[in-house]
């Protein structure tokens, strides 16, 4: 299998070889990972401590910070897709290493492992999105012109350099997300910490960690004559491969399912937080292309065609080739297929000029994506009510603060989790503890997505001058 997953040169083998991959390692390490969710049904109906809902690295941060602060609680994670290879590169800021060491054991084998999915940044560069030709006539216009660029070359290098200096290494969202579900995994077996169809405690029948392929349908609130058991939500599922629907009864719930949050838009007392930033946003990975360890990075310049537009070719993770991003003005309503989702970006690449270097480079990458995911982009509201309407429920990471991608978003939902773990060690998991925890968060999420706001703008900023992006 590793023979295969090394030597994989298409396309889909890589992704095949490395989806394989983690089921062998799953079945060798005996994680709790159920595809069937056997355990989760009609007739089993005991209430959990606390249901996760989202299996990104947002859900598994916080189901280690809970499992290792509260190991007597119950805890279940629903995911709605199968674990397949997905996402982008992402970057860890040194905030989000801190947090990672901060739910680490003290073997810090959790940050080791993260360490080795890592990708080592060999050089930065910083290009236009389109390469205009012009002529200059004049000997003083084309002296002109040619100090004008020199200083614009001299400019870009040093903003190159600086910013090699900063991002050094990136990792596969996918990779960081096995890495995590394998620490949460063991840490779960080693608790022993789920209830068995009986109600007792301890059991080798316990329910599995992490269930996956459930698509949360409905949230039902129970008033207090109904907290039976202490359960204050129903939560119905439904499986993708079975089509059967599924019930759970939970005590608390920790909403990690994204930017398009499926808790909050079904709780009727949740408002919507979500701020439209007007831009569509294309995302993929290109296994089989190379970038030799460089990172670049392609922003539009101040004409009606190319302004605000803005684009990324990273190195993916290991045995990756590359990971991509194009973020461009909104287009109408939302692609319903793959091809379409294709034909829609790769028009918005063709005001590179379809002769230039980059259009041909972007369009090598986006025909070998198999898998290309287009969103819209949003940030967080925070004119809106920070804390959730009910009791026993939060928000963590993109599904509370979706901020602009620029490698902060990991980062803070790093720092969610090891605030949630420090407040349900002190509080225990309880309201309390929830309440805290969102407290603790409002003043710096808030201050962060304010300073990715200004990145963000200066960055899409419609000027001819060569971008200038600032780096901590």
């Amino acid at each position: 299998l590793l023979f295969i997953y090394r030597v994989a040169s298409t396309k889909y083998a890589a992704m095949i070889a490395n989806l394989l991959l983690f089921l062998s390692i799953g079945i060798a390490n005996s994680l709790s990972i159920s595809g069937s969710t056997a355990n989760v049904s009609n007739e089993r109906q005991q209430c959990i401590d606390c249901a996760i809902i989202g299996g990104g690295p947002a859900g598994l941060a916080s189901a280690i910070a809970i499992l290792d602060s509260s190991p007597s609680s119950s805890v279940v994670i629903f995911e709605k897709d199968n674990f397949q290879p997905k996402g982008a590169s992402i970057q860890i800021s040194k905030s989000g290493w801190e947090s990672i060491a901060a739910l680490d054991d003290d073997d810090r084998l959790l940050t080791k492992k993260m360490e080795e999915t890592a990708v080592p940044i060999t050089s930065v560069d910083i290009k236009s999105w389109n390469e205009k030709v012009e002529v200059i006539n004049g000997r003083r216009a084309r002296l002109r012109d040619f100090l004008t660029r020199r200083l614009s070359k001299l400019k870009s290098a040093v903003i190159n350099f600086l910013a090699s200096r900063v991002i050094t290494r990136v990792h596969l969202w996918h990779d960081v997300r096995l890495v995590l579900c394998e620490h949460a995994t063991k840490q779960y077996r080693r608790s022993y910490n789920a209830v068995d169809s009986n109600g007792d405690e301890n059991s080798d029948s316990s329910q599995p960690l992490v269930n996956l392929n459930l698509s949360l349908e409905n949230i039902q609130p129970l008033v207090p004559s109904e907290h039976q058991d202490g359960a204050r939500f129903i939560l119905s599922f439904k499986n993708a491969i079975s089509g059967e629907e599924l019930i759970a009864r939970a005590r608390h719930i920790v909403a990690c399912d994204g930017i398009k949050s499926k808790v909050r838009s079904i709780l009727p007392n949740e408002p919507d937080v979500l701020q439209a930033e007007n831009k569509s946003v294309w995302r993929g990975l290109a296994p089989t292309i190379s970038t030799s360890g460089k990172a670049t990075f392609y922003r539009g310049l101040s004409d009606s065609t190319t302004a605000g537009r803005s684009g990324l070719i990273f190195p993916g993770g290991k045995n990756v080739g590359s990971s991509w991003t194009v973020i461009s003005d909104i287009e109408d309503q939302r692609s319903n297929s793959e091809e379409e989702s294709r034909r829609r970006v790769l028009k918005v690449i063709e005001s590179m000029g379809k002769e230039s270097d980059n259009f041909k480079i972007f369009k090598q990458v986006i025909d070998e994506s198999s898998i290309i995911i287009e969103s819209k982009l949003h940030v967080r509201d925070f004119d809106k009510p920070w804390e959730s309407s009910y009791d026993g429920l939060i928000y963590v990471g993109d599904s509370a603060h979706p901020v602009r991608p620029t490698g902060e978003g990991t980062a803070l939902a790093f720092e969610d989790a090891s605030v949630l773990g420090k407040v349900v060690l002190k509080f225990g998991l309880c309201d309390e503890a929830l309440r805290e925890y969102e407290n603790e968060r409002y003043e710096p999420v808030k201050r962060i997505s304010e300073k990715v706001k200004n990145m963000a703008n200066n960055f899409y900023k419609e000027t001819d001058e060569p971008p200038v992006v600032h780096f901590e």
